[in-house]
């Protein structure tokens, strides 16, 4: 009787020409995807940090997001906002128009804030009235804003952004942002990173004196 055929071995058998290369290509291609979105989520999670008393903050340290930007104000008019005042009471922006106006956010745990308000200052005291100056806190809680413009020695208005609000209506991203106002109003200029006084003299020589 002959034997039954036996099934062969596929153990041995050589695999196809490209069985290897493709499999190691899907490989590559899964990590480079993962390593893509592993990035993405660090960058974010960087990007934002909890602020004094909670409160959601930018981390000036940390790269924007590839492609990160606010909308464009420059020409508009200022915004329509209120804010809390640290000498008591509220205002507005609007209560600056007939005057050009520099508003510079700050925030303690924002180390180039901290270093450019000095610079801030002494250019505000060298301009007097033909300029004015106002600066508005972050995220933070009052006590700690208190306690930086004492160290700091700005004697400028000064008020609150709890919330950062007022922040994203200039278009603001990062800190420190500051904002360059034409006496009727509109938005002159808004620049992104630290200043000091010779740069901020020459932007409102340019924008707003001129």
């Amino acid at each position: 009787m002959d034997s039954p055929p036996t099934e062969r071995s596929h153990a041995t058998d050589p695999p196809a020409p490209d069985t290897g290369r493709a499999r190691r290509a899907r490989m590559l291609w899964w990590a480079l995807a993962l390593a893509t979105v592993l990035l993405a989520i660090a960058t974010v999670a960087a990007f934002t940090a909890p602020g004094d008393g909670g409160v959601t903050r930018l981390d000036p340290n940390a790269p924007a997001p590839t492609g990160l930007a606010g909308r464009e104000v420059t020409g508009q008019r200022v915004p329509d906002e209120s804010f809390e005042r640290f000498d008591g009471g509220t205002g507005s922006f609007t209560d600056y128009e007939g005057a050009p106006l520099v508003v510079n956010f700050f925030a303690s745990w924002c180390t180039p804030c901290v270093d450019e308000m000095p610079e801030f200052e002494r250019v505000h005291a060298s301009l007097g009235d033909r300029v004015a100056f106002l600066g508005l806190n972050v995220t933070e809680q009052p006590a700690s804003a208190r306690a930086l413009i004492a160290r700091t020695g700005i004697t400028y208005d000064t008020g609150r952004d709890p919330t950062g609000d007022l922040l994203r209506a200039f278009g603001g991203v990062a800190m420190p942002t500051t904002v360059f106002v034409r006496a009727d109003g509109t938005v002159a200029r808004v620049h992104a990173g630290k200043l000091d006084a010779t740069e901020l003299r020459r932007i409102i020589d340019e924008e707003l004196l001129s």
